[in-house]
């Protein structure tokens, strides 16, 4: 059981930091959805616009403002 001081601590912390908590919230429901309700067609169109993504994003992902640049995938 969670104490009231930690309940309190995480709502302040969720009002201060609203774009952190949104981002969770959709990281979290697309998660679920891969996991749970997703068919072979939802993952392999997924995929696709996640590779389209990568490349109008030039390979980097922001997170908080910070660029981190993700590795180029390998042409074999």
């Amino acid at each position: 059981m969670v104490s009231q001081a930690q309940m309190n601590a995480t709502r302040r912390y969720e009002k201060r930091h609203p774009e952190k908590n949104r981002l969770y919230q959709y990281r979290s429901n697309a998660r679920t959805f891969i996991r749970k309700y997703a068919s072979i067609d939802d993952l392999d169109a997924l995929i696709a616009f996640a590779q389209e993504q990568k490349i109008i994003n030039g390979n980097y992902l922001m997170v908080d403002g910070y660029r981190f640049n993700l590795p180029r995938p390998r042409i074999c």
